[in-house]
């Protein structure tokens, strides 16, 4: 943990003297009334300043990556600027159930997953691609029991008693891709605008390989340019580029609706005789509200998804709370 903080530091350095941007998520299922399922989860996130705004860098490490990688589609593209995103996440997988001690084999498995990445962003007024690879690790090495265990301390939660029966461990590695595009975005009175993007995603993974299609529209004063909302999507995507770049001070509300496809899951392949069966083609719903000033932006967002499992019709919902800051 001492050698991610060390990394996280150093970042800033490597990109450059402009600021970057710094992006923390929460999520937690206790906003939305339950306590089962996807429970937990947290991402930092630190996105550089734009390779064609910033020639002061020491390693330049956008404008290396865009240089090397300009035979993807869109990148490296004439009119466009390009940034690097560095983000840490963690997330758990718990039953119901969680004062038990031995395995609850009718219901879900503890799965604790911690990972590293870093995206190549390509944008412009009115699109964004984003190529990128991580890296993981399920199982105990992923600090989920300990983290868990001080949010329900903190939170006043039931003591989770189960983690001595985890999945793992495991290496866990991804490639995922990303592309959005503006529909629309109408001026509705002074400072106020509405819009509409779409939004395509895939990942491939030995966690969760998936590819996901959706809309969003968003409502507010001096709506910043981040095209979809950063935190619309079906897990914690923060921090995408335009977040901060706003006329103004405002405030944003927006619906997302979505659905995803799931032709491989860790926990379908390695839960063994616990009764998880994944869902191959899973609905998505969010509803959300933020406020940005001057290098900040603050949100929170209600989420839910169809039914993650063949065997169980009950719907997954979480919320998330989100703040990007610039530094």
């Amino acid at each position: 943990m001492r050698l991610i903080i060390l990394l996280f530091a150093l970042i800033p350095g490597f990109a450059g003297a402009s600021s970057g941007a710094l992006s923390i998520s929460w999520d937690n299922d206790l906003l939305t009334g339950s306590d089962k399922g996807y429970t937990n989860g947290g991402r930092l996130s630190y996105l550089t300043p734009s390779a064609e705004n910033n020639n002061d860098c020491k390693v330049c490490l956008a404008q290396n990556a865009r240089d090397a990688f300009d035979w993807l589609p869109v990148i490296g593209q004439t009119g466009n600027a390009h940034a690097l995103s560095f983000s840490l996440s963690q997330l758990m997988v718990t039953p119901e159930n969680i004062q038990a001690s031995g395995p609850v084999y009718e219901d879900l498995p503890y799965v604790g997953y911690l990972s590293g990445s870093v995206t190549l962003w390509s944008w412009n007024s009115e699109s964004l691609t984003g190529y990128g690879i991580g890296l993981g690790v399920v199982g105990p090495s992923s600090g989920a029991e300990v983290t868990q265990k001080w949010v329900h301390k903190l939170t006043g939660s039931t003591n989770p008693n189960g983690w001595d029966n985890q999945l793992g461990t495991d290496v866990i590695g991804e490639l995922h891709a990303f592309h959005a595009r503006r529909l629309f975005r109408d001026e509705i009175g002074s400072g106020m605008h509405q819009e509409m993007a779409w939004v395509a995603g895939g990942r491939l993974s030995n966690f969760i390989s998936s590819g996901e299609l959706g809309v969003s529209w968003r409502i507010g004063a001096n709506l910043p340019a981040n095209i979809i909302p950063d935190y619309a999507g079906a897990s914690s995507t923060i921090g995408l580029p335009g977040s901060l770049n706003a006329p103004g001070p405002g405030w944003s509300a927006f619906i997302g609706l979505g659905i995803e496809a799931i032709p491989y899951s860790y926990l379908d392949e390695q839960s063994g005789r616990y009764d998880y069966d994944q869902r191959p083609l899973v609905g998505l719903a969010g509803v959300g509200a933020g406020w940005h000033s001057s290098g900040i932006q603050v949100a929170i967002t209600l989420r839910a998804t169809t039914s993650q499992v063949e065997t169980n019709k009950d719907a997954l919902s979480f919320g998330t709370i989100s703040a990007t800051y610039r530094f």
